[in-house]
């Protein structure tokens, strides 16, 4: 079963997260510290079916309540036959229909007990009670054909109502005072057919249900639920040496083990010293390869060698005879080395990965290659990792990010990215995003636009993107600055070095001062100097018709009143106007078939490329 969705309610800061959305491969809780991430990660380990009960740690400080842990999985259909075929149950096409459509949601108690979402139980019970109440039916039709038979009319009707236990029971009575009449049918078609219905009457009986349907599936269910692999640390190292006998008991060496292919017992039975060091040399080969294949740093061999009835496991630099022991390289080293093995060990399809920030003793080369090993373990497992590095955020997957945010109430997750968090929960998201921007453009072109922030130049590239004819004889770098009172310094640069460049700026108080201050200070020409708007207090995003803005461009809240223009909503409802641009282009790119704007939009814009190129094409 694959995990879609999950909630946790009244587990330590938590109150109620709200649903979790996972991602379609890595899922990345962002947050500050002390916002609870790790309370998030800690609950969905307490999920698994090794847990017998929820710890008394997990319990809210406040006793508000026992927690409640809910995760929502995708079952493929032919898991789900095979667990209606383990449990003996017919499921309704109805049932069926709805856990292939909306995933089969369960839930887990302090108790350790685990049940299905209401409807689910409803429609497993309602299976059962429809099935009963077909044999009452059979069982009532029978009880009056005895009873038609002179001989047996005066038996009394046996009590039948909803408990089972109790019809069974006068049923059953009912039986015991039939048989010894039937002996006296002196018809013998008519005894016949009496012994023939209160043997029916027998089967009907003993086939009615009296376990609840909803036990037996749960029972069956839960062996498909995946294991939760929870990391919080890598402490576990490589051993320099350990004996031979020891190996197997020993985690790292079995993760080191299971990632190499190495047969242990193979190594362990061959008594030929030379025969175990080509064993063990062929396999630490293969381990090296792989290992940095991920490990961008400084080039090591992993060296698995005999000696005597010991193991020996050291590092040596490529290319250098002295080896050194696990622990003598660095404590990142370590860690990426226990890391790599535990994941790759772990990474069975069966499994969901949970890890608690990764990668702490790291520098941020190494961060970007623990990013990596996550994203080759997600192709077989799923991954939930918590971070407030930039390094472990790539900024083209902003879909992977789920926020932590932490209030007076509690730890909440919000799933859309722009909405609700302060400057601290997005500053590692934003610092990724400026990482890769500033790999992608390049402030030495010869020409040049310069524009107020990063939203801009998302909304730019996007509109590029769009209208390619528009934007076909614009050969110019975009250059965001960090508003728009940084656009004097980059211009006076520019201008040192002789470079073409425009200003593109908000019509609002800010832009129109900043105009002002490049053509008095700087004497910038007048036709350098674009504001994106006749109308006063526009910016960027008020290009967009207001319709086109709740399109394309939010999610939600949307702006319901027309008179509000897109930036004062924006900043109203306090939505981090970098993310959402971020997500604009993120969908053109993807297919912008599917982002259909208005022709007032694309003119909007389309007149601002106009001005651009015809100022370029003026200076050349």
């Amino acid at each position: 079963m694959k995990l879609i969705k999950f909630r946790t309610q009244n587990y330590k800061s938590i109150k109620d997260s709200d649903y979790c959305w996972l991602a379609s491969d890595l899922t990345t809780l962002a947050g500050k510290n002390e916002s609870g991430k790790s309370a998030i990660l800690e609950s969905l380990r307490d999920f698994g079916t090794n847990i017998e009960t929820i710890p008394d740690g997990a319990l809210p400080l406040d006793d508000s309540g026992e927690p409640i842990i809910e995760l929502c999985f995708e079952i493929e259909k032919t898991d789900l036959d095979e667990v209606s075929k383990e449990a003996s149950i017919s499921l309704s096409k109805e049932l069926r229909d709805l856990i292939i459509k909306d995933g089969l949601t369960i839930s887990k108690h302090k108790d350790g007990s685990y049940d299905f979402a209401i409807q689910i139980n409803e429609l497993l019970n309602n299976q059962i009670q429809e099935a009963n109440q077909q044999c009452f039916k059979k069982v009532k039709q029978l009880i009056e054909k005895i009873k038609k038979i002179e001989q047996l009319s005066g038996v009394a009707d046996p009590q039948i109502d909803e408990s089972v236990e109790n019809s069974q029971q006068t049923i059953n009575q009912f039986v015991a005072q039939v048989n010894p009449l039937i002996a006296t049918i002196p018809d013998e078609v008519k005894k016949q057919q009496a012994t023939e219905n209160v043997a029916t009457l027998v089967a009907e009986t003993n086939g009615l249900q009296k376990e609840s349907p909803v036990n037996k599936f749960l029972e069956e269910i839960k062996q498909y639920i995946p294991d939760f692999i929870f990391f919080s640390d890598f402490k576990d190292i490589l051993p320099f040496e350990i004996p031979l006998a020891e190996a197997k008991q020993n985690k790292t060496i079995q993760d080191f083990a299971k990632v190499a292919n190495l047969d242990l017992d193979k190594v362990i039975q061959a008594t030929d010293t030379q025969r175990r060091r080509n064993i063990l040399s062929k396999h630490s080969a293969a381990i090296s390869g792989d290992f940095m294949g991920y490990w961008g740093q400084n080039k090591l061999d992993l060296i698995a060698e005999p000696d005597g009835d010991k193991l020996r496991l050291g590092v040596k630099e490529t290319g250098k005879t002295i080896l050194f022991k696990p622990e003598q390289r660095s404590k990142g080293f370590q860690w990426f080395l226990s890391f790599f093995l535990r994941l790759n060990a772990e990474k069975d399809n069966i499994n969901i990965i949970l890890i608690d920030e990764p990668g702490l003793y790291l520098h941020a080369k190494a961060q970007k290659d623990v990013l990596k090993v996550l994203e080759e373990v997600s192709k077989e497992a799923q991954v939930i990792f918590s971070t407030h590095s930039p390094y472990l955020i790539d900024s083209e997957r902003l879909d992977r990010i789920r926020l932590i945010l932490k209030d007076e109430v509690g730890t909440k997750i919000e799933n859309k990215i722009h909405k609700g968090a302060d400057k601290e929960t997005l500053t590692p998201i934003i610092t990724a995003i400026g990482l890769d921007l500033s790999q992608e453009f390049s402030i030495a072109g010869k020409k040049n636009v310069v524009l107020e922030g990063i939203s801009d130049y998302y909304y730019f590239q996007a509109l590029k993107d769009f209208l390619p004819k528009a934007t076909k004889g614009i050969d110019a770098n975009l250059i965001p600055c960090c508003g728009a009172s940084k656009i004097p310094q980059i211009i006076s640069l520019l201008i040192g070095w002789d470079l073409e460049f425009v200003s593109a700026l908000d019509n609002d108080t800010e832009g129109k001062k900043i105009a002002k201050e490049l053509k008095e200070k700087l004497q910038v020409d007048e036709a350098k100097i674009i504001l994106i708007s006749e109308q006063d207090n526009f910016s960027i995003e008020d290009l967009f018709t207001h319709d086109d803005f709740n399109s394309f461009v939010i999610d939600e809240p949307k702006n319901d009143d027309k008179g509000i223009s897109n930036s004062k909503f924006l900043k109203d409802q306090k939505i981090d106007k970098v993310l959402l641009a971020k997500k604009f282009l993120d969908q053109v790119k993807k297919d912008k078939s599917k982002v259909k704007l208005s022709q007032t939009t694309t003119d909007n814009f389309k007149a601002i490329f106009e001005r651009i190129g015809t100022c370029f094409n003026h200076a050349d």
